[in-house]
């Protein structure tokens, strides 16, 4: 589908002079003693109670002149920016489909994306494939070759044109988007993907615009809806500041927004938790508290019918969810209860005790309904099974009739390959024969359970699972040996290829598996040992047996490719997390030795209180340190207490200072 972006007018250049912006932001640091800047504070990456951070610019001390200098500064970056832009522009030329190459989900020849920005986007795209079956590759090239830009979206993906892939290409000059998917991406969902991120691209953003794209194969929702919305905003003019607060209607209001777009979080999204604001956790967890206690008591009456109609063997898990659902909420409500007790807890540890409310209350909630859900699903079968053993009587009829001709493809593959060739499949067509008889007892018993009274019918639904099962083996089986042919050229044609596509996915998992990312260590390993199994059976048997060992390696192949998804994505938000630690810990460094530098050199008039709050601070920082690669996510919240406490510091050394100040008459006068 070819969409048009609108053109923007060209940026004017900025001017030479000191902007408004820089002179408040200049105006807005604040200098004590030896160089102590107490611009905005530090909370965590990037933000500042829902504002951007200072730069190390912005919190520096500014000396006489710095005006004019920075005037001069800019007016040359101008024109060398300028001069860059065209040179890039010159070199970029036309990336045509033999040169670009989709080794990787996020393809940027335009270089519109820094390398954070393409990691986090192509993180989301990973996740993509496990929650949408949709492996999205993301393209921007300065301007689409071919005239018509979804013929060369599907020139792109015809270099890896499987059922599920999609290719969204962007020409950022020619401002021209082409798009062409596999047979399992519908239309519709292809056609909700390409318009989240061509509403961005209008805006010349093409960071956001892919983001939004990832976001609806990943099912995350745009965190733009979900953070932080900021609480104040502090404006410094001249050598005044004056505090600008929202109303408390708009406060309520936004509150409200923030925890309806809070209550589409999945309770397990824990980083996603915390970075809502805490009255909106407040909120979700009185909300999850309710909705637990509700779902356990329709649990238990689910449990009592569902006993009835299946027995206790067969509603065991349904028990399980509801014990552990109820566990769940007495050891929520505990937290609660100590949230009540004692309400003049840090802010920090509250956040943390709402976090795991909701996480652990909204995961056994989700457990517990899906679980009803289940044997909601079980008591329709019963009420449609005359319908479902007739359909199933109908597809048994099918099977047997393919048994004979699979047996007659099988004996002419053996006269012209050869039996090694085919060993692999040779027990097929008798093994479905057992299959369908197997059905067909189900089917029978299922019949005879059908006609009993209701309450007696417990094995009805039981007996259809096990017949569709013994269908479902019996087609696999026969339609091996139907297509047998075509596979065994495949075969011969695609094994020493996929057997280096796994042995690379092998080291891969390999190099995960010696990382600290939190990943599902045993399921990647499971994987990687079958496949390295596979590997080795192919090696040995890929001449004789090929159809076998293709078979067996294209299954592990597939299995780890799930395993290494999940992985790729551990692994890349844990390196994220752990940049976003490192950045903190410099920045919040930094500005605790600013403090104590202030303590140091006003020695006496400095009080207990601001020397206690900067030694808590320094011992936050340590403590963030020492668990920096363990568990970064525990660093990061020990970096921003360090913030919290270095903050509280430089407020105590203020009014410290003009304690004194006022006291000893430190400006002089009558």
């Amino acid at each position: 589908m070819v969409v048009p972006m609108k053109r923007s007018a060209p940026a004017k250049p900025p001017s030479p002079r000191l902007t408004a912006a820089t002179a408040a932001r200049v105006a807005s640091t604040v200098i004590l003693g030896m160089g102590l800047g107490l611009g905005l504070g530090l909370v965590g990456p990037g933000v500042a109670n829902g504002m951007p951070l200072a730069t190390a610019a912005e919190t520096a001390p500014i000396p006489r002149g710095t005006a004019a200098m920075l005037a001069q500064e800019t007016a040359t970056a101008t024109t060398l920016a300028q001069g860059t832009t065209a040179a890039t522009t010159l070199a970029q030329g036309t990336a045509t489909a033999t040169d670009v190459r989709l080794d990787s989900q996020v393809v940027d020849k335009s270089k519109v994306l820094s390398p954070s920005e393409r990691d986090e986007i192509a993180g989301m795209l990973r996740q993509g494939v496990s929650k949408s079956n949709i492996k999205l590759y993301i393209v921007f090239v300065p301007s689409i070759p071919t005239e018509n830009p979804v013929a060369y979206a599907q020139q792109l993906r015809s270099q890896v044109r499987t059922n599920n892939t999609m290719v969204l290409v962007t020409g950022t000059q020619d401002r021209r988007v082409g798009t062409d998917w596999g047979a399992s991406v519908s239309k519709t969902t292809a056609g909700e993907i390409k318009d989240a991120a061509v509403k961005k691209f209008a805006d010349d953003d093409f960071n956001a615009g892919a983001q939004a794209a990832a976001r609806k194969v990943a099912k995350k929702t745009d965190p733009a809806t979900l953070g932080w919305m900021g609480a104040a905003g502090v404006a410094v003019v001249g050598g005044g500041a004056g505090a600008f607060w929202w109303s408390k209607r708009r406060r309520k209001e936004r509150e409200t927004q923030q925890f309806e777009a809070a209550k589409s979080l999945s309770p397990t999204a824990t980083d996603d938790l915390a970075r809502q604001p805490t009255p909106v956790l407040w909120k979700l967890a009185q909300d999850e508290l309710q909705s637990t206690d509700e779902s356990i008591r329709k649990g238990e009456q689910e449990y009592a019918t569902a006993q009835e109609e299946f027995g206790s063997e067969r509603t065991r898990s349904l028990a399980r969810a509801v014990q552990h659902s109820r566990e769940a909420l007495n050891r929520a409500h505990g937290i609660h209860q100590q949230l009540r007790i004692d309400p003049h807890r840090d802010e920090n540890e509250v956040r943390q005790l709402l976090v795991d409310i909701i996480s652990t209350c909204g995961s056994a909630d989700e457990q517990l309904n899906g679980e009803a859900e289940n044997f909601s699903a079980l008591r329709r079968e019963l009420i449609d099974a005359p319908k479902l053993l007739g359909e199933l009587t109908q597809r048994i009829v099918d099977a047997r009739a393919r048994i004979a001709p699979a047996e007659h493809t099988l004996e002419q593959l053996k006269q012209r390959l050869g039996e090694q060739q085919v060993k692999s499949i040779a027990d097929n067509p008798a093994i479905a024969k057992a299959s369908v008889d197997a059905a067909e007892e189900a089917v029978g018993h299922g019949r005879e359970l059908a006609a009993k009274p209701a309450g007696q019918q417990a094995g009805l639904v039981d007996a259809i699972s096990a017949a569709r099962m013994a269908l479902g083996q019996a087609d696999s089986l026969l339609t091996a040996v139907e297509h047998a042919e075509e596979r065994l050229s495949a075969a011969r044609t695609n094994l020493t290829a996929l057997i280096a596509e796994v042995e690379d996915e092998i080291r891969e998992a390999e190099g995960l598996l010696a990382g600290q990312a939190d990943i599902d260590r045993k399921g990647l390993s499971d994987a990687a040992t079958a496949a390295k199994k596979a590997v080795a059976k192919a090696r040995q048997s890929g001449d004789t047996d090929p159809l076998g060992s293709y078979s067996a390696l294209l299954e592990a192949d597939s299995a780890l490719d799930v395993e290494l998804d999940e992985a790729r994505g551990a692994d890349n938000d844990y390196r994220r997390t752990i940049e976003m630690v490192d950045r903190t810990l410099s920045d919040v460094d930094q500005y605790i030795r600013a403090v104590e530098s202030t303590i140091h050199t006003r020695g006496s008039m400095i009080g207990v209180d601001a020397r206690t709050a900067a030694q808590s601070a320094r011992a936050q920082l340590d403590a963030a340190a020492q668990v920096r690669a363990a568990d970064p996510k525990a660093a990061l919240a020990h970096a921003q207490s360090a913030s919290q406490l270095a903050r509280e510091a430089t407020q105590l050394v203020e009014h410290d200072m003009e304690e004194f100040s006022r006291r000893n008459n430190y400006y002089g006068g009558g």
